[in-house]
């Protein structure tokens, strides 16, 4: 009995060291975490800081646990039939292999996280995996040079801080014999010690198990993110992987029914402002990597974009435009689909369900448009993109395949400058009327563009870049007779965080351009003030050609004075509601409201109508 006893207590203090361990590394990470966000860090209260870190531990526990729950059935049963030290090194060396993978991909998830303002999660597993090169390219080179040090520094110290720490259990001077009572003791011991790992993997002995609702205890969202493990939001991400048939839930069908037809009612009205000269013009799409209000000068930004500002002058801008999230890759969806994305997956992953949704260009092949060409520098694979322009019809995709070595970036593909001379060469032979739609690229991180820097701060300077390359363009299409027939659009893909990185509760970070001008309008110089988003932009578009946007369900005409302006957008598991008179933001995995300036019914009721049409979607 005596050396059974002996056998559990070098187990549960073999435990003890293993959780030790387990939170110095991830008290590490988080120290990295800061350092790499220090502009975040800086403007978040120590106190703030300091209760992330404790409440932090919670997690920490919980993936400890859910790591030594093998390792305690392993110990003891092998510990039935031999000593425990051969067992105790089997379990060492599983969590060495398993530490040190997660060791070295840590730092990975900080850079990540000081671009996207999230922690990496499975949603974003396909896209990397699909593309571990492209996964990469937002991070600058020297970065990603000291994230490679980090991490071979950080292996080396793991393995030495594991084996410092679980020397006097793997010893053979402490070794355990084998124990001398009943097998079924045994066996009643596993369950025990078992059955307690559970409680710290439920995060304590509440009804409700752990969740990341639990990281959210201030109105800092850095402070609540420190607090999240990034692995074990990993792993619980990995659960929600079947995001794609949730639905949210915030009051009765028939109240969101009603609500939402109300919002909706006269989205599609017939009584509408007409712009165009004729109702066939050439259409050009000019889809705007990462430009936000920070750079537009009408938007309350820098004077960063002179050709967008010379621009509206000659046409319609619109000055309260929202994006509907905050990835391309939902962009795409909205410009493209006139459809809304959901806060927890990006629906453009999902060939299955984006296959049935309407499309702008399908539209306009049906009336009159055979001649359509989609411009990209990048590569098309990235995130899924292909998948969405194939559904849409184009007869002509041009990508980074499609340019010399010469026009190349360090990341991303074929500059902006490239991609533009190339769009002129395809509107002077393309039959008329033609739709084209090109997506820019410069403007993304790490925002290296090949123009003398303009201005101190990266991110403006490679807008500034793109908005160059934008002006010589509409010159050459002067210059080339295709200004007089043509309509162009330009919106930005989505926000951006600006050169303080602002939250997800700051309208500054959707707020976005969109602009109508060329040749074809009947109208210059005038500015729209009512409240929209990108995916409008359908049901904006197709009217003015005598084509019905009734298909496009959540998109309205934002040149009717009948319509209900608002716009609506998300986040990782949030939504941001906006009217001229209402502002709501409200974080799901919190369970709280970041802003809430007004009636949060209709964000609720637009949310829940938007997840039930996305889930019956494919089906």
């Amino acid at each position: 009995m005596k050396q059974s006893l002996k056998n559990i207590w070098q187990t549960a203090r073999y435990l003890i060291l293993t959780a030790l361990f387990w939170i110095i590394t991830f008290a590490i990470h988080r120290i990295i975490m800061i350092a790499l966000n220090s502009d975040k860090a800086i403007d978040t209260p120590f106190a703030l800081i300091a209760e992330g870190l404790f409440r932090g531990l919670v997690f920490d526990l919980s993936l400890w646990a859910y790591l030594s729950l093998l390792a305690v059935v392993l110990v003891l049963i092998i510990g039935l039939f031999t000593r425990l030290r051969p067992a105790f090194i089997v379990s060492n060396i599983i969590t060495g292999i398993v530490s040190t993978l997660i060791v070295i991909l840590l730092p990975g998830n900080g850079i990540i996280y000081s671009y996207w303002g999230r922690h990496y999660d499975f949603s974003d597993f396909g896209m990397i995996v699909d593309n571990p090169s492209l996964g990469l390219a937002s991070v600058e080179t020297p970065m990603l040079v000291l994230y490679i040090i980090v991490a071979i520094v950080l292996a080396i110290c793991n393995v030495l801080l594991l084996r410092r720490l679980t020397t006097s259990t793997v010893n053979e001077d402490n070794d355990v014999a084998p124990a001398t009572w009943p097998r079924i003791f045994q066996f009643l011991a596993i369950a025990v010690l078992g059955g307690l790992l559970i409680i710290p993997v439920r995060g304590g002995v509440g009804l409700a198990p752990l969740n990341t609702g639990r990281a959210y205890f201030s109105n800092s969202l850095f402070a609540n993110h420190i607090a999240l493990n990034p692995v074990w939001n990993f792993i619980y991400s990995i659960k929600r992987a079947k995001q794609t048939s949730q639905t949210y839930s915030f009051m009765p069908q028939d109240e969101a029914d009603r609500v939402f037809g109300e919002l909706t009612a006269n989205s599609h009205s017939d009584n509408f402002t007409p712009v165009l000269k004729n109702n066939r013009p050439n259409i050009v799409f000019v889809l705007l990597e990462s430009f936000s209000a920070h750079c537009i000068e009408a938007l309350g930004g820098e004077n960063v974009t002179p050709n967008i500002k010379k621009l509206s002058k000659e046409g319609i801008f619109f000055n309260n435009i929202y994006a509907a999230s905050d990835r391309s890759g939902k962009g795409l969806v909205a410009a493209m689909c006139g459809y809304p994305v959901l806060p927890t997956y990006s629906i453009i992953q999902y060939p299955q369900k984006t296959q049935a949704l309407p499309f702008v260009a399908q539209y306009l092949r049906k009336n009159c448009y055979a001649n359509q060409t989609f411009i990209y520098g990048g590569d098309l694979r990235f995130n899924s993109f292909n998948s969405l322009v194939t559904l849409a019809g184009f007869d002509r995709i041009i990508t980074e395949d499609d340019f010399p070595a010469s026009a190349m970036g360090d990341k991303w593909g074929a500059h902006d400058e490239y991609t533009f001379n190339r769009l002129i060469d395809e509107m002077k032979n393309q039959k008329q009327p033609f739709f084209d739609f090109i997506f820019t690229l410069s403007s993304h991180e790490p925002f290296t563009v090949p123009m003398a820097r303009k201005h101190e701060n990266p991110y403006f300077n490679s807008v500034c870049y793109t908005d160059s390359c934008l002006g010589d363009f509409i010159s050459k299409v002067k210059k080339n007779n295709l200004w007089d027939n043509t309509l162009f659009i330009m919106v930005a893909d989505h926000g951006h965080g600006g050169p303080n990185n602002i939250g997800n509760d700051e309208k500054m970070r959707y707020r976005i351009p969109l602009l109508l001008t060329g040749g074809a309008l009947c109208v210059s110089d005038t500015t729209i003030t009512t409240v929209g988003s990108q995916i409008d932009i359908a049901a904006t578009l197709l009217p003015q050609l005598g084509i019905s946007a009734d298909a496009f369900t959540f998109s309205k005409n934002l040149l009717s004075p009948d319509i209900f302006p608002y716009a609506f957008y998300d986040f990782n598991d949030g939504y941001g509601y906006v009217d001229p008179t209402q502002y709501i933001v409200y974080d799901n995995q919190g369970k709280q409201y970041l802003r809430k300036e007004g009636n949060e019914t209709m964000g609720q009721a637009i949310l829940q109508k938007m997840s039930d049409h996305c889930s019956a979607l494919g089906k």
